[in-house]
């Protein structure tokens, strides 16, 4: 039986886990939701985030009547826009409405409280704002992925503020092709934070290969690969660049990681990101993937791992088969059409220490994951 050496930089000591331990498996199965829903959003042409949760809610059997309305109140102005929008979701005659974001007009919005179920999510942290919080204060529900933020908005009004994890898209998130253009130590993606991400930045620039993709770099030491890249070129970037870096606006709230954490891990990068509270309530460490502290622990991880091939495959391998198998999009749309339609219990994380080192578990991963393409 193989054995890796895993380095656990927090105590300085070398553990050994087997490489083929059987582990038990509890994937997610989706059940059908056979619903009639209106999804207000934008489209998010870069991210495509919204597109990937009305695909999974189609997925679950649902008819979906997506209206972006930030198009239209520019085609057609506020008062025709609105007006248009009541007579699309009449007719339709949905079991419910879904907002993201502000992605609607508020008078539109106060029209349908009342006449349907509504809900609204938000997928990043955000200072409070206006325009969202009244907007979350009509509303049944209020879904935010970022669960240190929920208590912030209960006391802006919301009436029932719910936490639900993100996830990954079963079709677009998947390893691309390698691309020599894409290849270097480290690959970032954000636009610049003057502060602790520039310090990162051009510290790990200083000594690896770094690669940094985003707006505003030219202002700061760290020069900018390119422009923040679409889904076709992040799959090649997770699949090329030999570590994937996060590091989010704040390590200060509870279980607050972007979507790219989802994306990345989905697309089968080796993710060295930013520990914050409760993370180990979602992935392993040095399983799932790496986290680290401050920047000299950053540093250290990369220059550890950047000498170990074989185990940043295995943990991007296992990081991928996990993110596929318990947290697919189809799980986060079928927990908020239960919780809002049916009352249903509220959305649970993974044990964490699921894995599928067992080749056998592994494909039987896979093949599930492939069941919701």
């Amino acid at each position: 039986m193989e054995r890796l050496s895993i380095w656990k930089p927090e105590s300085r000591w070398r553990q050994t886990v087997c490489a083929d331990e059987p582990i038990v498996v509890k994937p997610y199965c989706p059940t059908a939701c056979n619903y009639r829903i209106v999804f207000f959003s934008k489209r998010k042409k870069r991210t495509r985030y919204t597109q990937y949760i009305i695909s999974a809610m189609r997925r679950l059997g649902c008819e979906v009547l997506h209206i972006n309305m930030r198009k239209w109140r520019r085609w057609l102005g506020r008062s025709v826009a609105d007006r248009v929008a009541r007579g699309q979701v009449d007719r339709f005659k949905p079991d419910a409405i879904f907002v993201f974001s502000s992605d609607i007009l508020q008078e539109t919005l106060e029209h349908l409280v009342g006449r349907y179920p509504t809900a609204l999510l938000l997928d990043d942290y955000f200072p409070i704002s206006a325009p969202v919080t009244e907007k979350i204060k009509l509303v049944d529900v209020f879904f935010h992925t970022q669960k240190g933020q929920l208590e912030e908005y209960r006391r802006a009004g919301a009436k029932r503020a719910v936490y639900v994890p993100s996830g990954v898209d079963p079709v677009a998130h998947r390893p691309g092709v390698l691309d020599p253009s894409f290849a270097s130590d480290v690959a970032f993606i954000g636009n610049v934070y003057l502060g602790e991400r520039v310090e990162y930045m051009e510290a790990i620039d200083r000594e690896f290969d770094l690669k940094v993709y985003g707006s505003g770099w030219e202002k700061t030491a760290v020069k900018t690969a390119r422009k923040p890249v679409g889904v076709p070129e992040f799959a090649k970037l997770c699949s090329t660049a030999k570590v994937f870096l996060g590091i989010d606006k704040t390590a200060d709230m509870e279980l607050y990681f972007s979507n790219r954490t989802w994306f990345a891990l989905g697309c089968g990068a080796f993710l060295l990101t930013r520990y914050v509270q409760g993370l180990e309530q979602v992935f392993a460490n040095h399983r799932h993937l790496v986290w680290y502290h401050n920047k000299d622990e950053c540093l250290e991880l990369l220059r550890f791992y950047l000498q170990r091939d074989d185990l940043r495959s295995q943990i991007a391998q296992e990081g991928r088969l996990y993110a596929h198998a318990c947290y697919p999009n189809d799980r986060m749309a079928e927990s908020m059409l239960r919780v809002l339609l049916e009352g249903g219990p509220l959305p649970e994380l993974s044990d964490p220490g699921m894995g599928f080192s067992n080749p056998e578990m592994a494909a039987e991963a896979l093949q599930l994951a492939g069941s919701r393409r």
